[in-house]
């Protein structure tokens, strides 16, 4: 098996009081893209941000490309290659589009195909709109910016947290469509979200989150032939 680029063992995280991952184990080898699934409030999120040191992980190990994360400031860990897209998408909404993308890659030290010329033939409107300030611009312009900035950075792995949400069936068959070309350009991707459906059609593996517990991993052709599986941990 190749070596994996982000491997969880045993992660134990709490917000506050509230023990939110419990145990956490999982693997995401390098260039492939793995899915994160499970209903809302399952742990996906804080698997996200305890890899990016965003919550208190009491116990477990975040290995990143041969890298100890535990313990490490965000903005490190962010410099070691990971980009991040959480669910609310933190664009800035009074710069322009093109400023956001520039600031994605303000602090990368890596060159790599992503730069605005990759970056406008994988999201045409964001050519269209790159004077345009990100306030105005729509749910799915906006993850598709958001999703842009992250990769201007040309991280080694790219998380996405709920990526579909929110989002029109024309617009999320174009984000497929977007992450698979992201994905055959050799970059490994994380997907956390709760739809099945949309992570079909991209994820080669998947881990199913209950509880802050890792309930069932195997690849996604396994789990779409698992229907208990499916209907008890996803069903909504």
């Amino acid at each position: 098996m190749p070596e994996p680029i982000l491997a969880l063992e045993d992660v134990v995280a709490v917000y506050g009081f509230s023990r939110v991952l419990q145990g956490v184990s999982l693997a995401v080898e390098r260039g492939r893209i793995v899915a994160l699934l499970g209903r809302n409030g399952a742990g996906k999120t804080a698997t996200l941000r305890s890899v990016m040191g965003l919550v208190d992980v009491q116990s477990g190990r975040i290995g990143f490309d041969g890298v100890e994360l535990r313990g490490m400031p965000t903005f490190e860990i962010a410099q070691r290659g990971i980009g991040y897209v959480p669910d609310d998408r933190r664009i800035f909404p009074e710069l322009s589009v093109e400023r956001n993308l520039a600031l994605g890659a303000r602090h990368s030290q890596r060159g790599g195909y992503w730069n605005l010329d990759t970056i406008y033939q994988l999201f045409p409107p964001l050519r269209a709109y790159r004077t345009r300030r990100g306030a105005v611009l729509s749910g799915g312009e906006q993850k598709m910016l958001a999703i842009s900035r992250a990769l201007m950075g040309n991280p080694k792995l790219l998380m996405l947290d709920e990526p579909s949400e929110g989002l029109s069936p024309l617009i999320l068959s174009g984000l497929v469509e977007a992450i698979q070309k992201v994905g055959a350009e050799g970059m490994t991707i994380l997907i956390a979200d709760q739809n099945l459906k949309f992570a079909r059609r991209l994820a080669q593996y998947a881990y199913i989150v209950e509880n802050g517990i890792i309930r069932h991993h195997g690849t996604m052709q396994e789990l779409m032939q698992d229907s208990e599986t499916v209907r008890k941990y996803l069903a909504v």
